[in-house]
């Protein structure tokens, strides 16, 4: 697993002293597992911390350091996001980064769907990546049921997701 920190600024945000300062990505790994939990108990309150700590688990025992698992955390640490990643590749073997798991506590003015952003883009152009891909956050079990404000901000940037 990566044991790298991805800071949360793109080079267009680098100018951005509040930006740079306002979120910080942390790989999670079993140790960080447990700081995590309480946004995705918040998410899904079916998973247990045993199911949670299994997966994590998981994705980092012997896991390839193009896996994991990335957490974006405040100044304070309090956890506002978290995915999971792999890099493959597609049919014209271009790397691609996948992403899924998304989970992210929406607050007014926090500016978590672009740290996201930035974040998915960082890890992205360090493994090399042409493309993208986001699998569906949620599973949909209504018909009509919102869409991940997060996930819709990275389809359409020029969006502004409140």
């Amino acid at each position: 697993m990566l044991r790298r920190r991805f800071p949360s600024s793109s080079a267009h945000h680098r100018g951005n002293p509040a930006m740079n300062e306002q979120f910080q990505a942390l790989p999670i790994d079993h140790q960080h597992a447990i700081a995590a939990y309480p946004l995705v108990f918040m998410h899904d309150a079916s998973i247990t911390t045993e199911q949670w700590l299994r997966f994590v688990r998981r994705r980092s025992r012997g896991s390839s350091p193009e896996t994991g698992l990335i957490a974006i955390r405040d100044r304070r640490g309090v956890i506002h996001a978290l995915f999971s990643y792999r890099i493959d590749s597609d049919l014209r073997v271009r790397k691609r980064l996948s992403i899924s798991d998304l989970i992210v506590a929406h607050l007014p003015g926090s500016r978590i769907d672009e740290a996201v952003s930035n974040v998915i883009a960082e890890v992205s152009a360090q493994y090399g990546c042409q493309n993208v891909t986001i699998e569906q956050p949620f599973a949909a079990r209504y018909p009509r049921r919102a869409r991940c404000p997060t996930a819709e901000a990275l389809r359409h940037p020029k969006r502004r997701v409140n």
